[in-house]
C-alpha cells in the first residue's frame, strides 16, 4: 500500500523594502544648516518656520531639535558656519608679502568677494538681527571685534609704512570699527545696486579709508597696483 505524502506550501515572502543608508551626522547637519541659511536670509529669524527648514532638509522637526536644541540654538549654528566662511575668505585673500596699501586693499576686497558670493552667509552673520540689543547681538559683536581687530592690524602696517608717528597710531583701532561700520552700511547699498561689481565697491571703501573725502574731492584716487594717483 501507497504511502501519501503531506504537501507543504511556502507561501513566497514579500521582498524586504530597500533600506535607506545612514547618513553620517555631520552631513546630516550641514544639510539642515544649508536649508536654515537660505530660510533666516530670506525671511528673517522670526518669519522662518523651523516646520518648513525641517521639510526643506528631508527630516522631521523634532530631529532639528535634536541636533540643535532649539531654533535659536540653529540660529547661532548657522553663525558659526558663517563665521568661519568669512574668515576663510579673508585668509585666503591675504598676502603677506604685497605692500601695506595693499594687504589693506586685499581685506577689503575680500571682505566684499565675501558678501557677494556668500550673500546668505552674510545676512545671517551681520544682518539686522546680529545687531543692537536682540538675542544675537552678543555673537554679532563678537564678530564686528575679530573684523575690526584684524583690519585694525592692516591699518597699522599701512599707516608705519606710509611713516605715521607713533603717537598717532592711537586711533587705529576706532578707525578700525569706523570702517567697519561703513563696510556693513556699504553691503547693504550694495545689495539695492547689485550691478556694482566687488572689486569696485571694495574700491570705493578704499579710498574713503585711504584719502578720506577731502582727497577724494582733490581728485586723489588710489588703485590696485598704481598706488594713489593725482
Amino acid at each position: 500500500m501507497a504511502r501519501s505524502r503531506t504537501v507543504t506550501s511556502h507561501t513566497p515572502r514579500a521582498p524586504s523594502p530597500p533600506t535607506r543608508p545612514k547618513v553620517p551626522r555631520r552631513v546630516r547637519e550641514q544639510q539642515m544648516l544649508e536649508v536654515a541659511e537660505r530660510a533666516f536670509a530670506a525671511r528673517g529669524f522670526h518669519a522662518a518656520s523651523v516646520d518648513a527648514i525641517a521639510e526643506g532638509a528631508g527630516i522631521s522637526k523634532p530631529m532639528v531639535y535634536a541636533y540643535f536644541g532649539s531654533k535659536e540654538g540653529l540660529y547661532r549654528a548657522c553663525m558659526g558656519r558663517a563665521r568661519e566662511r568669512l574668515f576663510e575668505t579673508l585668509r585666503q585673500g591675504a598676502d603677506g608679502g604685497a605692500a601695506p596699501d595693499e594687504q589693506l586693499w586685499l581685506g577689503l576686497l575680500a571682505f566684499f568677494t565675501f558678501v557677494e558670493e556668500q550673500r546668505d552667509s552674510w545676512a545671517v552673520l551681520l544682518g539686522e538681527v546680529t545687531a543692537g540689543t536682540g538675542p544675537f547681538a552678543p555673537e554679532g559683536a563678537e564678530v564686528r571685534r575679530e573684523i575690526a581687530g584684524l583690519v585694525g592690524e592692516l591699518l597699522r602696517g599701512a599707516a608705519e609704512g606710509e611713516g605715521l608717528e607713533p603717537a598717532a597710531l592711537d586711533m587705529i583701532q576706532p578707525l578700525a570699527r569706523a570702517l567697519i561700520g561703513a563696510g556693513e552700511s556699504l553691503a547693504v547699498w550694495w545689495g539695492e545696486h547689485p550691478d556694482e561689481p566687488a572689486e569696485r565697491v571694495a574700491l570705493v571703501l578704499m579710498n574713503f579709508a585711504w584719502n578720506g573725502l577731502g582727497g577724494l574731492v582733490r581728485g586723489r584716487a588710489w588703485s590696485p597696483g598704481g598706488r594713489e594717483r593725482g
